[in-house]
């Protein structure tokens, strides 16, 4: 996906109407124009142990860090989707920025060692270091540059309330794989080297039809399926089965993924793992895993 001037300026203005009033104005769950994760929730080590990313990975944009991950395991060419139309945008920001800076830079700007620095209103948009945060944008193409230099004058005077609208802060910079030195360095050669990054704007639901005959050998939904209602997940399933023709021999898709204690009454939506009954009635493809206190849910083509 190419992202215009046009494209950009039009997302730009929508950003402020979602800091402005915050995301009830949207949705409840996931739309359009939503705020955005700095960093994933996700343990992605234990997902990508189960994974084969050798024939190209299909993952949910969110933070860009399941796409790292997938570039660090080896994936030849990485296609991201969100509904979220912003995602994208920090994205990019995340891997230029491991591109042209040096580790010890990008754990400056995304204040990853600052205490309680995923607690601030705004994450790393509030105050960033400004020389690190230009040198990202002269290395971003025209439009993309141009929309966070937009967005570095608006973060200047925007109230406390606003910020929090417009980045999750709830995010764990240490369950992102790639954040060892050894790895960022294994990623940022990688990432020269990977011979597609796209991107598509769009619902889950509306992904067959944009993929064609692409075929990976992975794909991560991250804990899409924890907000879906039991009419969701019947339509979740059809999609996965006809998800089938874009897998490899042998390749999975990470269907769905939250804490292993799923409770059925009083639970906070985005929290729980796959409706285990779900799971339970449609054994024969799905299999789990449980690590750290999560449970990961994979489908298994047939």
């Amino acid at each position: 996906m190419e992202i215009t001037k046009q494209m950009a300026d039009e997302d730009f203005l929508q950003l402020k109407g979602l800091a402005k009033v915050g995301k009830g104005m949207f949705s409840p769950n996931f739309s359009k124009y939503d705020n955005i994760y700095p960093f994933t929730n996700d343990r992605l080590n234990d997902i990508f142990n189960v994974l084969d990313s050798s024939k190209g990975v299909l993952t949910v944009t969110a933070s860009g860090d399941q796409a790292l991950m997938a570039i660090l395991n080896g994936a030849p060419y990485v296609k991201m989707f969100d509904i979220n139309r912003l995602a994208k945008y920090f994205a990019i920001f995340k891997f230029v920025a491991i591109d042209c800076l040096s580790y010890e830079e990008f754990i400056k700007l995304y204040k990853i060692y600052i205490p309680f620095s995923n607690s601030i209103a705004g994450g790393f948009l509030t105050n960033p270091n400004v020389n690190l945060y230009n040198k990202v944008c002269s290395n971003m193409n025209y439009s993309c540059a141009k929309f966070f230099e937009l967005l570095y004058e608006f973060m200047k005077t925007a109230k406390a309330v606003e910020k929090y609208n417009l980045v999750n802060i709830k995010y764990y910079p240490k369950l992102a794989g790639y954040l060892t030195r050894r790895n960022y360095e294994v990623v940022k050669q990688r990432i020269r080297e990977i011979s597609s990054l796209d991107f598509i704007d769009c619902n889950i639901f509306d992904l067959k039809q944009n993929l064609g005959n692409e075929t990976y050998s992975a794909m991560v939904f991250s804990n899409i399926s924890s907000y879906f209602t039991e009419k969701e997940l019947k339509d979740y399933l059809k999609l996965l089965k006809s998800l089938n023709n874009n897998l490899t021999d042998g390749g999975l898709i990470q269907a769905g993924y939250g804490t292993a204690k799923y409770k059925f009454d009083g639970f906070e939506i985005g929290k729980n793992g796959m409706n285990p009954r779900f799971v339970d009635e449609h054994s024969n493809y799905f299999f789990e895993t449980e690590a750290h206190g999560m449970k990961t849910t994979f489908y298994i083509k047939k």
